[in-house]
């Protein structure tokens, strides 16, 4: 589980603007960050729905290429208008998406998986 110190060192990334862990089904475990928790609880959703659509898709994919190396997913990320969600394992944050850096936000993600 992250622990808030470890969210906090996320919200440190360029742009982030809340951090937070999910479960598997979507329920929110922990958030750090300057939104509601309403909001937390549903990018806890959003991400773990794009995570097993993620995973169904490169499952999918392996199957049908014959082929390793696409499942399962361990991260991914999302962007639209103004900001970025970045996930790795079941732990994210977003970003304003004109200050992100998303290889230094990768390669801090990779250490709570």
């Amino acid at each position: 589980m992250a622990t808030i110190s470890k969210l906090k060192e996320l919200m440190a990334l360029p742009g982030a603007v809340a951090a937070g862990e999910f479960s598997d089904d979507g329920r929110l475990l922990a958030y750090y960050g300057d939104i509601t928790e309403k909001a937390a609880e549903i990018a806890a959703m959003m991400c773990a729905a794009n995570k097993l659509m993620g995973n169904m898709q490169a499952k999918g994919w392996s199957a049908y290429t014959n082929q390793d190396g696409f499942y399962p997913v361990y991260g991914f990320a999302v962007a639209g208008g103004r900001y970025a969600a970045c996930i790795m394992g079941n732990v994210g944050v977003f970003l304003e998406l004109d200050k992100a850096d998303f290889d230094k936000t990768f390669e801090t993600l990779s250490k709570h998986i």
